[in-house]
């Protein structure tokens, strides 16, 4: 039988895993927008593109962060 703080480890483990893997994301979409704006002459489909990357990226960075945070309140809820 699985103890319930070791389940809770494992999945917590595992969020702070995909979280950092989701900011490392992030940061090298930010740096490939911002580097793209910079360049005065990228086409707009480029800069769009880069753009909608770096939102999905900061978007599952959240949603990773929401379940990082229902996790800790379903264990602080359990005492």
């Amino acid at each position: 039988m699985n103890h319930p703080d070791t389940d809770f480890d494992v999945q917590m483990n595992r969020l702070e895993f995909e979280w950092r893997q989701g900011y490392e994301a992030s940061i090298a979409a930010r740096a490939a927008y911002q580097a793209l704006a910079a360049d005065r002459n990228v086409k707009v489909e480029l800069l769009d593109a880069a753009r909608e990357r770096l939102d999905r990226a900061e978007a599952a960075k959240s949603r990773i962060m929401a379940k990082i945070e229902r996790l800790e309140d379903q264990m602080l809820n359990q005492d």
